[in-house]
Order: C-alpha cells, then structure tokens, then sequence
C-alpha cells in the first residue's frame, strides 16, 4: 500500500471518528479480516471491494440481530415459565411438606410409611385410578358398571365368575361391562380433545 493510499485511509478514520466509535461498527472493525475489508474499499474504492465488505457487514450484523432475538426469546419464555410454576404451587400447595403445626418442625411427610409390598385393599375401582381424566370418566358410570369393572380388572375375574357372583347372566355382564368401556372411551377422547396445552 502506497502513502497515498495510506493518507486517504487515515483521512477517513479521523473524519469518521463518531461513526467508527459507535458499538456495532467498532465490534466490526475490530475483527482484523473486516478492518483489512474497510482498509482495502477506502483506498481501492471498487465496487468488489465495496460488496466484499457489505456482505461481511451484512453478516455480522444479522449474527448480532439473532443473538439478541434468541437471548429475548429465552428470557421471556424463562419469565413465563416461572409464572407457570407458581401459579401451579399456588394452586396445589404440596401440603406434605408443610408442617403439622405452625410451631412444629415435623411435616405430613415424615409420618408416611412407604411399602413396596403394599397393596390397596379397596372393593371401590375409584381407589385404584391415579388419572384425573380416568377418574372422572368412571365417576360417571353407574355403580353397577363401577362394581363390574372393578371385578374384572382389579379381582381378574372373568366375565361368567362375575356372573355367578351377582347373580347376571354372562351375557349381561358382558353387555354391561362393553357399554362401560365405551361411555369411558367417549369420555376421555372428550377430554382430550378440550384439553389446552
């Protein structure tokens, strides 16, 4: 590079000091590839080299435009988020954890006893649901479909033991326990389908 070339860059940097020192371009130009692509249209002004550094320009400052979307998006998903989870703690305090008295240090949960041979003695099916959806779909059925259903699924009985036992043809157990599962059916693709995630 001649003086000359080097004169009219100099000439260009003091003329542009308040641009230069703006935060973008600074960042920019301090990348030596994107100083030497300014350096190289200042003193050699064509209009490659003009398009060299437009481009270059163009994709620093889509990075910087993307970083910060990206870096905005997760802040407000994080702040939405945690709105979330405290609506839901507000909604559903997890009383185990809160203790017995105000004064006592001892919550619900230290007087659980958990089993692994555990196993629920109950002749209601309602006892066996942990599904809201489920739960509610058999809390709509009549007690004695409740009842058939709880034989067969819980107890494993077949369709003529449960017969025998209530005193029903097979026939009608089977009628009865048919139109259950389909009433239950109906329910949850119900729900499901007004269900708002």
């Amino acid at each position: 590079m001649n003086e000359k070339e080097c004169c009219k860059f100099r000439e260009f940097m003091q003329d542009n000091e308040k641009f230069l020192n703006n935060p973008v371009i600074k960042d920019f130009i301090s990348e030596k590839a994107n100083y030497q692509l300014l350096k190289q249209s200042i003193c050699h002004p064509t209009f490659q080299n003009k398009e060299l550094l437009d481009q270059a320009f163009r994709g620093f400052y889509f990075n910087i435009r993307f970083t910060a979307y990206i870096s905005s998006t997760l802040y407000f998903h994080a702040i939405n988020l945690d709105k979330k989870i405290s609506k839901v703690n507000y909604r559903f305090p997890l009383t185990l954890d809160k203790p017995v008295k105000e004064d006592s240090e001892i919550s619900l949960k230290d007087f659980a006893i958990y089993h692994e041979d555990f196993e629920l003695k109950s002749d209601n099916i309602l006892d066996y649901i942990t599904d809201p959806n489920i739960y509610k779909a058999l809390q709509s059925l009549t007690s004695n479909q409740r009842n058939i259903l709880y034989l067969v699924y819980i107890k494993g009985w077949t369709d003529s033991e449960v017969g025998s036992y209530l005193k029903k043809s097979q026939q009608a157990v089977s009628k009865s326990r048919n139109k259950a599962i389909k009433k239950i059916r109906r329910d949850l693709n119900l729900s499901s389908e007004n269900c708002i995630l």
